[in-house]
């Protein structure tokens, strides 16, 4: 009897300590992380990976170094999370597609110019606060661009090429990209500052213009697949809960413990 009572708690210990490792094992981050690139620090589900000089896409691994050109395409029932050196956060949702356009951080200067872009679906920012110059973090959409500091937020890029950007604290710099209008894709280029939100008369939308919007905590912005946007307005953190909000602010609260 001592003997099977011992065997039982045995394996029950074993199991245990097997599930908390599985739990667990998307908290390792690297130690070394280059500046030049992202890692994948949680992996459910699974996802491909395509250099920017490759023709053909990988399995995409935990623990992975994406570095610029290469693009990441989620499966259904998948979600990922990628950490950069500034211990900036993006967390990409089932059936999303992005590309990693530009990588730089320096420790030593604290100077940062991130771009990712978001081809198709949803994403959740985290983005460390960072002072001095050269603090440029951005999202790019086929109509917009989001530049942040230090701020939570999320971006769904929509079949039909509509953008919503709803920020949950901070402040999220939202404009026209250079290419709309124009001919050829967008360039990337080192931040540069931008000037504060046009004034516009009562709650219309404004046309395919230049344009830049401001848009504060509990704010979203809409900007529609012509290149139309509408002005920021505030939205219900509990009319905008959903599964996918719950879960980035659970690992949110993890993140700053």
């Amino acid at each position: 009897m001592y003997r099977i009572f011992t065997t039982t708690f045995f394996v029950l210990l074993m199991l245990s300590l097997w599930t908390g490792m599985l739990f667990a094992y998307d908290e390792v981050i690297p130690v070394e992380m280059e500046g030049s690139e992202a890692v994948v620090t949680f992996l459910e589900g699974s996802a491909t990976v395509r250099p920017k000089s490759g023709t053909t896409s990988s399995p995409l691994e935990l623990h992975a170094r994406l570095r610029n050109g290469d693009r990441v395409t989620t499966d259904y029932d998948t979600r990922i999370e990628l950490t950069f050196a500034d211990g900036s956060l993006l967390r990409f949702d089932e059936v999303t597609t992005l590309e990693i356009v530009n990588v730089n951080y320096s420790r030593e200067t604290k100077g940062r110019n991130i771009n990712v872009r978001m081809v198709l679906g949803h994403t959740w920012a985290n983005i460390s606060s960072m002072i001095g110059k050269n603090k440029g973090f951005n999202l790019h959409a086929k109509n917009a661009v989001a530049g942040v500091r230090g701020t939570i937020y999320r971006m769904n890029v929509e079949n039909d090429n509509s953008t919503v950007v709803k920020v949950y604290s901070g402040e999220v710099t939202v404009q026209k990209p250079a290419h709309i209008g124009g001919q050829g894709p967008s360039k990337v280029g080192p931040p540069h500052p931008v000037s504060g939100p046009h004034p516009v008369p009562g709650p219309k939308k404004v046309s395919m213009k230049e344009w830049t919007y401001i848009v504060r905590a509990m704010q979203q912005i809409v900007i529609r697949p012509d290149g139309i946007v509408e002005e920021p307005v505030t939205f219900s953190a509990q009319a905008d809960s959903n599964e996918w909000v719950r879960w980035n602010q659970k690992r949110d609260q993890r993140k700053n413990r």
